[in-house]
């Protein structure tokens, strides 16, 4: 028999109390249950499209839904098996008779299933489907103006309109499509898109997205103080610089401080604003400041100033 060391079995017995840690501190959901608000029991529908709704779980940190035909008691086919954070999700089904289950789940602990029946009979009420947008997802900042304006297809529908609008709604896009894309670019501004279906006879209501184009980087930072080349006796040092802002996404400055001239020797870096107080140690500090915006761009670097705390 091998023996095990003391060391070895004292790592063992830590690693099973931290283990064991981590899932006390998450909340046992095991005993909980998912209401499940619609469909409801037995419904029949006239509608393609689905939308799974129940009530959230304190606790739980996504829901695994499942939809088989025509039960999980003798399955032909689950259809759809996949983790949703929140508590809704649409799915496009054909005419035939399905139940449908949902349980609650966190790191740790899961709850049982829960479950309905429902039947699909025709798609009379086409209207009432819902156009899944798929990317790019709602309220994106980018700086990449060509955009692919994607959408789930609605069973039964011809063809779909997509409208695009800027922030004053005024209309500057507009296309029939039968496909489930469109590439469009984007010039710089804030801007919803839309799209609903057809079948030539009906249309349903319009789903919409929007999306932030910044495409220009922040203006270069103009540094102030500690002067270039100055000299100083005190340790708390008051950095500061000014910058025109641009409009778009939301603008922030990096000040980045060196103790060498080759600016490989890291002292600090941090975001913040001027004036940006930092208490230093007596010696040479070479600086400089770099503006982000939440779309991904960023400005050229500031000049680099020195100064000495003697």
């Amino acid at each position: 028999m091998h023996k095990i060391s003391f060391k070895y079995f004292l790592f063992l017995v830590l690693l099973t109390f931290i283990s064991c840690e981590e899932i006390l501190m998450v909340d046992d959901i095991s005993k909980k249950e998912v209401s499940l608000t619609a469909p409801a029991n037995n419904s029949a529908l006239s509608s393609t499209g689905i939308t799974f709704s129940w009530e959230t779980v304190e606790g739980a940190d996504k829901y695994q839904l499942q939809i088989a035909i025509p039960s999980f008691d003798s399955p032909q086919q689950i259809i759809l098996d996949t983790l949703v954070t929140k508590n809704s999700y649409t799915q496009q089904l054909n005419i035939g008779k399905y139940e449908w289950r949902i349980r609650a789940v966190n790191s740790a602990y899961e709850t049982a299933y829960f479950k309905r029946s429902f039947e699909i009979l025709n798609n009379d009420d086409f209207q009432n489907n819902t156009v899944v947008l798929l990317t790019p997802s709602n309220n994106l900042i980018t700086k990449t103006a060509l955009q692919k304006l994607s959408w789930d297809a609605i069973i039964g529908a011809t063809d779909y309109q997509l409208q695009v609008l800027d922030e004053n709604s005024t209309l500057v896009k507009e296309q029939n499509s039968a496909s489930t894309f469109f590439n469009f670019t984007f010039d710089e501004g804030k801007y919803t898109w839309k799209v609903r279906a057809s079948n030539g006879t009906a249309q349903t209501l319009y789903t919409s997205r929007s999306i932030l184009v910044d495409t220009k980087a922040p203006n270069t930072p103009i540094l102030s103080t500690p002067t270039n080349a100055s000299t100083t006796t005190n340790k708390s040092i008051d950095f500061q610089w000014n910058r025109t802002p641009i409009s778009g996404s939301i603008e922030r400055d990096s000040i980045y401080v060196y103790t060498e001239s080759a600016l490989t020797n890291l002292n600090f870096k941090d975001r913040g604003t001027s004036p940006y107080n930092k208490t230093l140690t007596a010696g040479t500090y070479y600086w400089f400041v770099k503006s982000f915006d939440e779309a991904g761009n960023q400005s050229t670097r500031s000049a680099v100033f020195n100064f000495t705390i003697n």
